[in-house]
C-alpha cells in the first residue's frame, strides 16, 4: 500500500468518525505529531476519574511505539511517513476492535477565579470530551 492510499483510507476513516485527520499537528507544548482531531481534540483511548481510577470501558488498546506518551490520546509523535504508518495501524487497530469516536458535551465550570484570557480558559476548560470508545459486540438479533 502507497502513503498516498493510506492517507486516503485515514481520511475516510476520521470523515467516518467525525473527525479529520492532521499530519501537521502539535501535542503536549509544541510537539509534533500526527493523529486525528475533533473540535481541535485528539480523541483519548483511556480516561480516569479523580482518583486516577482507569473508568473506560476499553480494556486493551494497542498503542504504537512512537503514540504520545504523556496523555492517552490518538496522537503519534513526529511527522513523515514513519509517523503516518503508525497511526495508519492504529486507526486499522482501532476499527478491526470494534472502536468508535464519541464526542460528549462537559458541564462548563463557572467563571474564573482570576482574569486570563478565553483561550487559555478554554484550553484548560475544553466544552466536549473526544473519546475512543470500544462498541459492545452484538448479539446478531
Amino acid at each position: 500500500m502507497t502513503r498516498t492510499d493510506r492517507i486516503e483510507w485515514m481520511e475516510e476513516w476520521a470523515a467516518r468518525n467525525g473527525c479529520t485527520l492532521d499530519l501537521e499537528g502539535e501535542c503536549g507544548l509544541g510537539r509534533e505529531c500526527v493523529g486525528v482531531v475533533s473540535g481541535g481534540l485528539y480523541p483519548d483511548y483511556e480516561w480516569y476519574d479523580g482518583d486516577y481510577d482507569r473508568i473506560d470501558p476499553n480494556g486493551y488498546v494497542h498503542v504504537p511505539h512512537d503514540a504520545y506518551h504523556k496523555h492517552p490520546c490518538v496522537a503519534v509523535l513526529g511527522r513523515g511517513e514513519y509517523a503516518e504508518a503508525q497511526l495508519y495501524d492504529w486507526l486499522r487497530w482501532f476499527e478491526s476492535n470494534g472502536f468508535v469516536v464519541e464526542v460528549s458535551p462537559v458541564d462548563q465550570p463557572g467563571a474564573p477565579l482570576i482574569a486570563v484570557p478565553q483561550n487559555i480558559f478554554d484550553f484548560f476548560n475544553p466544552r466536549e470530551t473526544v473519546r475512543m470508545v470500544k462498541q459492545p459486540v452484538s448479539s446478531g438479533e
